[in-house]
């Protein structure tokens, strides 16, 4: 569970522009020298600095939906994400059914992450550089694509291992490319103010997506078949192309002097690594797919079977405990997302996280009761929500407008740490047992999140309202 490319920088004082852009509305719609103009420059608006101690505008819970750029894309990737969960579903269901192997089935989800590392970087800087629209549309298209080739594999009968393993590739090469264009494109679309609303209601379509998707693919598997299946979920990718087609931002110009591409990804990768503050919220991003995730993918299926004495069902109550938090913290989170001190905010989240991760694994593990230790999995998703979309926010706020697509991909290779951590969570679960190494790796993550708080002070206090979009501290 969330940009750059706007035509003139957007601080909080240009905010007072976008109301007469909002559902749509625009004051002029003619391409000034061949392109559309940014809403800023439509309305006419001066861009000035906001004057020290000047209220915030109000934002409401659902306010990014009002813009209608922006409502377009979330419709559309809600409907990516739920054909991205179908297809996790349907091609673990297909592999499994076809090898009957585990270990092909594990070599699979590996092959997934290849492109992820090798092109997050490339498809971070092509954010950057190129109209991010496009590369949604483009991207999406080969899923559509790949989809049907494989549905029609499936029909043929014709289908091999390798078929599968070669569309996972490729898919998740498409994919590579769609994440960081999508997390930037919402900062094209949205006034500065409401960028963390819009990051959070993109987080609540996501969430949403991740309930309905799996039983929803699993259903229809059940239902139609598999290749019927991945017909559905080609036209449900053709949703987020529909969409952009319908979106005109202006492409902003290329900086004077832009570097080349790889001095641009040392750029935006040494503004990660070596910036103070975006160090640590690279830090806060990677604590639960290293410390926390784990525990759900790795662990649960070993809490379900050996500490709960239940079955396939069972895993299904744990795991949708953490979905339905998840979908009240989106929302939760959108509302929320009107507060100015954001680190402050992630960083509380990331404690109740980990906190409840931890009373979770000790209360299973003592009593042995799963409805004694599910509200605090509700818990745990409900503040996942907040802390995820945290780091994101504020990182892509403080970074300058010319690397967001850069910073978007180290998120994006953040994630690749998950397997690493449920690797080691699962085979320490077999010597140890699956409550004490939850209790153990949770404990890590509470503890690296308290020492954040406690050592960074600035990061306590720091505001988003005292953030240029150059990454600077406001005049």
């Amino acid at each position: 569970m969330p940009l750059l490319n706007a035509a003139v920088p957007m601080g909080p004082a240009e905010d007072t522009a976008w109301p007469a852009c909002r559902r749509g509305r625009s004051t002029r719609s003619r391409i000034e020298r061949g392109r559309l103009a940014h809403p800023l420059q439509r309305s006419g608006a001066t861009v000035t600095q906001q004057p020290e101690g000047s209220e915030r505008p109000h934002v409401g819970t659902f306010e990014a939906l009002r813009y209608r750029h922006y409502r377009l894309l979330w419709i559309g990737d809600l409907c990516a994400a739920a054909a991205q969960w179908m297809q996790q579903t349907a091609l673990s269901w297909v592999v499994y059914d076809l090898t009957g192997s585990g270990g092909i089935l594990g070599a699979m989800n590996l092959m997934r992450t290849i492109p992820t590392l090798f092109l997050s970087p490339v498809a971070g800087v092509a954010s950057d550089r190129l109209p991010r629209s496009r590369i949604i549309g483009v991207s999406q298209a080969s899923m559509v694509v790949l989809t049907v080739l494989l549905a029609l594999d499936i029909a043929s009968g014709s289908l091999r291992v390798w078929h599968l393993f070669a569309f996972s590739f490729f898919a998740a090469a498409a994919q590579a490319f769609y994440i960081p264009a999508r997390q930037t494109f919402v900062f094209e679309l949205v006034p500065r103010h409401v960028i963390p609303n819009a990051v959070a209601l993109s987080w609540l379509a996501f969430s949403l997506s991740r309930s309905i998707g799996p039983a929803l693919g699993g259903a229809m598997i059940a239902a139609v078949g598999p290749s019927k299946n991945f017909l559905v979920q080609a036209v449900a990718f053709s949703g987020v192309i529909v969409a952009v087609l319908f979106i005109r931002v202006a492409r902003a110009e290329r900086p004077a002097g832009q570097k080349s591409f790889i001095a641009g990804l040392k750029e935006g990768y040494g503004f990660a690594f070596f910036d103070p503050r975006a160090r640590i919220l690279v830090g806060m991003s990677l604590i639960a797919p290293l410390f926390i995730i784990p525990l759900h993918g790795a662990l649960l299926p070993i809490f379900a079977k050996h500490v709960f004495h239940g079955d396939a069902s069972t895993l299904g109550i744990l795991a949708g405990s953490i979905g339905f938090g998840g979908l009240f913290g989106g929302v939760l989170t959108a509302y929320l997302s009107r507060v100015d001190r954001r680190v402050l905010l992630g960083l509380g989240a990331l404690l109740i996280f980990s906190g409840c991760e931890v009373v979770f694994s000790i209360v299973a593990g003592y009593t042995g009761s799963l409805w004694l230790a599910i509200p605090f999995l509700v818990i745990a998703g409900t503040a996942e929500s907040v802390y995820a979309t945290t780091s994101m926010t504020v990182l892509q706020l403080l970074a300058p407008e010319h690397l967001r697509g850069s910073i978007a991909s180290v998120l994006q290779l953040g994630f690749l740490a998950m397997p690493i951590g449920a690797l080691v969570a699962g085979v320490s679960a077999d010597m140890f047992g699956a409550p004490v190494v939850g209790t153990a790796i949770t404990l890590i993550a509470f503890s690296l999140g308290l020492a954040i708080l406690v050592g960074s002070p600035a990061m306590r206090r720091l505001r988003l309202s005292e953030i240029q979009p150059s990454g600077g501290p406001a005049a």
